[in-house]
C-alpha cells in the first residue's frame, strides 16, 4: 500500500466533513419549512445559518490545501460526487419527512431526533478531522475543526433540550389528554446548575457548623463565667462564716 501525501488526507477528512455539512443544510431547510413558529423553528433557522457558514469554511480550506497537495482530478472528483451523493439522500428524505406520523408534534419529534443523530455524528466527525489534522501537522484546519465542533455540541445539547417538551406535544395531540409532568422536570440537568446546587449547599452547610461552633464557644464560655461566680460567692461565704465563729 502507497503512503498517502499528509495534505491529501486530511482533504479526505475535509471532503466528509463537508458532504456531512451540505446534507444537513438541506435536512434543516426541510425541517423548518414545516415547523411552526416558535422556538424550535427558530433554533433550526439559527442553526441552517451557521450550518451554511461551515460548509462554507471547509470549502474555503480545501481550496487553500488544494492548491499545494496536488491531489490531482480523481482525488477532486471523489470529493465532488461524495458531496452530490448527500444532497441526493437528503432531497429524496426531505419528503419522507413530510409525512412520517400521523401528527403534527408527531413528525416534529421524530425530526428532532433526527437532527440530534446527526450532530452527534458531525460531532464525532470534527473530531477526527482535528486529530486527522494535527497527525499531519496542520494546526489551521484542527483549529477550524475544533471550532465547528463547538457549534455541534451546543447544538445537540439545545436540541435535547426540546425533545421533552415536544414528546409531551405529541402526547397531548394524540391521545387527548393534558401531559402529567412539565417538561422543566423531565430536560437534562445542567451540569453548571449542578454545581451551582453542590456550591450553595456546601456554603450553607459551612454557615451553620460556624454558627454551631460560635453558639457552642459562646455557651461554654457562659457555662465558665457561673462556675467563677459560683466559686467565688461560696469562698466569699466561708470567709464570713469564719469571722462570725472567731
Amino acid at each position: 500500500m502507497s503512503n498517502i501525501d499528509p495534505k491529501t488526507l486530511v482533504l479526505q477528512y475535509l471532503d466528509e466533513a463537508h458532504a456531512l455539512e451540505l446534507m444537513l443544510v438541506t435536512n434543516l431547510t426541510a425541517h423548518a419549512s414545516m415547523t411552526p413558529e416558535g422556538r424550535y423553528r427558530t433554533l433550526l433557522e439559527n442553526h441552517l445559518k451557521t450550518t451554511q457558514g461551515h460548509a462554507e469554511a471547509i470549502e474555503r480550506r480545501r481550496r487553500e490545501l488544494g492548491d499545494d497537495s496536488g491531489r490531482g482530478v480523481i482525488a477532486t472528483g471523489v470529493g465532488l460526487v461524495r458531496d452530490a451523493v448527500g444532497q441526493a439522500i437528503v432531497l429524496t428524505k426531505g419528503p419522507i419527512d413530510m409525512v412520517r406520523g400521523s401528527g403534527v408534534n408527531e413528525k416534529l419529534l421524530k425530526n428532532a431526533k433526527d437532527e440530534c443523530t446527526t450532530e452527534a455524528q458531525e460531532i464525532a466527525t470534527y473530531d477526527a478531522l482535528e486529530a486527522a489534522a494535527k497527525a499531519a501537522g496542520d494546526e489551521t484546519t484542527a483549529k477550524l475543526a475544533a471550532a465547528h465542533r463547538k457549534d455541534e455540541e451546543s447544538m445537540l445539547s439545545k436540541l435535547r433540550s426540546e425533545i421533552p417538551r415536544l414528546a409531551e406535544a405529541d402526547v397531548e395531540e394524540r391521545t387527548g389528554q393534558k401531559a402529567k409532568t412539565a417538561s422543566s422536570t423531565t430536560r437534562p440537568s445542567s451540569p453548571t446548575r449542578k454545581s451551582a446546587t453542590r456550591r450553595s449547599a456546601t456554603k450553607k452547610a459551612g454557615t451553620a457548623k460556624s454558627s454551631g461552633a460560635r453558639s457552642t464557644t459562646k455557651s461554654s464560655g457562659a457555662r465558665s463565667a457561673a462556675k467563677a461566680s459560683s466559686t467565688r460567692s461560696t469562698a466569699k461565704s466561708g470567709t464570713r462564716s469564719t469571722g462570725k465563729k472567731s
